[in-house]
């Protein structure tokens, strides 16, 4: 399997961009060798969008990061690069929700969709969910089990989930000025939870 599809669909040019034509090929090359090999032995738990979640984001840049250690980056350095690539992806999506926090009545129309986009894209097979404040200031909600942990800790790299993390506040930030997203801590960082705030902006 390539990358064309997957949240990192840029991997290809970016590899040669930054490495070289031989040593970015390469490195592009392998990733996509042990992406393939790793979706052929992949849990979906029986869920749609656990597949999603494994085919597009977590395998597809586990498999970036461990091929670049193979080829002889540091662990440090290959987290950079890790990094750098979801970053941009982050951003890409942080301009596709500004085109929702443009929408007028953006925290109502939030508040009304995001019971259900939890329910279907974050299930309990892969975490573990409670909601603690939903009204018309602020949707507060942890998650208390994670399956990123889950398969980062399984694949030997538990330090990866991190860069995982690190997208959230960048993708959400679309929102402003209609939703601010506050996070104070994540699982991965060694809190109890990750406890997710959006609460309610100008208009």
């Amino acid at each position: 399997m390539d990358y064309r599809n997957t949240r990192i669909s840029f991997l290809k040019e970016d590899c040669i961009n930054e490495f070289g034509q031989e040593a970015g090929a390469k490195i592009y090359n392998q990733s996509c060798e042990l992406l393939t090999s790793m979706l052929a032995k992949a849990d979906y738990r029986n869920n749609e969008s656990i597949k999603e979640h494994i085919s597009t984001n977590m395998f597809p840049t586990i498999a970036y990061y461990l091929t670049l250690q193979k080829c002889g980056y540091s662990k440090e350095d290959a987290y950079s690069l890790t990094l750098k690539k979801t970053q941009k992806a982050a951003h890409i999506q942080k301009n596709k929700n500004r085109a929702f926090a443009k929408m007028p009545f953006a925290y109502t129309m939030f508040k009304f969709l995001v019971k259900g986009i939890m329910k279907k894209m974050y299930p309990l097979e892969g975490w573990e969910t409670e909601w603690v404040r939903f009204d018309n200031k602020e949707i507060h909600l942890n998650f208390k089990r994670c399956i990123y942990m889950d398969l980062t800790d399984h694949h030997g790299c538990p330090e990866l989930c991190t860069v995982f993390c690190q997208n959230d506040p960048v993708s959400f930030s679309g929102y402003e000025p209609k939703i601010h997203f506050e996070r104070s801590g994540t699982l991965a960082d060694g809190a109890i939870c990750c406890d997710f705030h959006f609460i309610r902006g100008s208009r």
